[in-house]
């Protein structure tokens, strides 16, 4: 059901037994983020590539000038519905976003494939991969509907591990198979897409169900005596029911309720940071050595980049969950943050594949981790009934900051190589590690209470415990 959380009128007990994660729901949530990450990812290691072979830009040098721009276009798209994303999930349920998303995601592929005119291109990935993509808002929720607040970073871990993994492994997959049709050469990387999208949407046949709206309970017909207990189980429904309503109208409330307003400010600098470092990675490593490059095909980037997917996949399946529980998230972004910073200002001065392979799997599992600690923030800043709408202003925040961040670095890195040469190569990673300073000023500027979330308190709190038999448990 969903949200477990906007349905509960008290906490449960501490010491209630820890139950198994629901694998298959896990793994078609796994599937969802890794769908949706190739098709928005795998362009990253042949963009620049597919520019200069259809007569976008002169040279490879100058792609930054068109590539940051389709890669962007399906991330503009989800500025302008994130937010609508939240508020249809939560008037008539995720099942509804979720189902749209597949189908959006199967046309999508399948005409960005055929594309070789770019206005075309940016149009199918702005209105199939952005403008009808909803996942995003609904990747904190659904974590939270599957295990509860208490292990949502356990399922948050495997979904960005999943989507990490694949936002570096789509690239390698997309090198792969550039080119392979030559009059279409994107044609086969968007089919591969597509089967992913297909899996999925096999998965969300079984686990559907999980993911509808939450109804109100019915009374009890074969009693016309009711007991305390049941009074007070149909009074929560209504009342859970009757919060999802005022959610919506209530919204500019939530937005600027501490510390959400922080928070959207973080999810924009790790949105950017993220989706710029996808971008000014590859077009570092395809640009010539005398401009400071490493001079590598497509084939080669994919490969590097495969290499740092295996390692995200490892750690965010173990080591992500593990270290948050064991220093906390506050601490443990801060760390990241740390990391994140050193490695961006290294990694441009690398001067083997190998040593810019281990620095860019460093820096781009410290730069994911600060997107899924931002999640786990937003989830604990807001109050269960608020979490969708929550999530829905924090992905457009996010959103907003993948669309520039692209842009503006693919758009820097190639100004800065025509006009500065090898002294402006490192411009862009100077920036990248500013941002993670940001991160880790706004993170030691959050409340206590972020690490473990808020309750919704009940009405009356003297009814809560007042007699043994009186405790709703819903």
């Amino acid at each position: 059901k969903f949200p477990v959380e906007a349905m509960l009128c008290c906490s449960k007990t501490s010491d209630a037994p820890k139950e198994r994660l629901p694998m298959l729901h896990v793994a078609f949530l796994c599937l969802m983020e890794g769908a949706h990450f190739y098709t928005v990812c795998c362009i990253f290691s042949f963009a620049g590539v597919l520019s200069a072979d259809l007569g976008w830009v002169e040279d490879k040098n100058e792609a930054g000038f068109v590539a940051g721009w389709l890669q962007s276009s399906n991330v503009c798209g989800r500025i302008i519905t994130s937010t609508a994303w939240g508020f249809v999930a939560a008037r008539y349920g995720p099942k509804l976003v979720l189902g749209n998303t597949l189908a959006a995601i199967l046309i999508g592929g399948i005409l960005f494939g055929f594309c070789t005119n770019l206005v075309a291109s940016m149009s199918v990935r702005f209105l199939f991969f952005g403008l009808l993509n909803g996942w995003l808002v609904l990747q904190g929720p659904c974590a939270i509907a599957v295990a509860g607040r208490e292990r949502q970073t356990d399922v948050l871990g495997l979904i960005f591990a999943a989507g990490s993994g694949m936002q570096l492994v789509g690239p390698a997959v997309g090198g792969w198979t550039y080119g392979v049709v030559e009059e279409f050469p994107a044609l086969l990387p968007s089919l591969i897409g597509c089967g992913l999208g297909i899996m999925a949407l096999v998965l969300f046949i079984f686990v559907h169900k999980a993911f509808n709206k939450e109804e109100p309970k019915e009374p009890n017909e074969s009693t016309d005596v009711k007991t305390v207990k049941e009074v007070e189980s149909e009074e929560c429904s209504t009342n859970a029911s009757t919060a999802t309503v005022e959610t919506v109208e209530t919204s500019k409330s939530v937005i600027f309720r501490w510390p959400i307003p922080m928070i959207l400010a973080m999810r924009f600098a790790s949105g950017f940071a993220t989706f710029a470092m996808y971008e000014a990675v590859p077009l570092w490593l395809i640009s010539d050595r005398g401009v400071g490059g490493l001079a590598m095909d497509e084939k080669a980037v994919g490969s590097l980049l495969c290499r740092s997917g295996v390692w995200n996949i490892f750690y965010f399946t173990w080591i992500l969950p593990y270290c948050t529980k064991r220093f906390g998230t506050r601490c443990y972004s801060i760390t990241t943050s740390i990391i994140a910073a050193v490695t961006a200002i290294l990694l441009p001065f690398s001067n083997s594949i190998a040593v810019a392979n281990v620095l860019h799997l460093i820096c781009a599992s410290a730069l994911v981790s600060q997107n899924a600690l931002n999640l786990a923030f937003t989830n604990n800043a807001a109050e269960p009934a608020d979490r969708v709408v929550a999530n829905g202003f924090a992905v457009t925040s996010e959103t907003v900051g993948k669309a520039i961040g692209p842009i503006a670095f693919s758009s820097i890195y190639a100004w800065s190589l025509t006009n500065w040469g090898w002294n402006g190569h490192g411009v862009v990673f100077y920036i990248l590690a500013a941002f993670s300073v940001m991160q880790i000023i706004c993170v030691m500027s959050l409340p206590s209470y972020i690490e473990h979330g808020r309750e919704q308190p009940p009405k009356d709190p003297k009814e809560i415990g007042a007699k043994d038999g009186q405790i709703v448990d819903v």
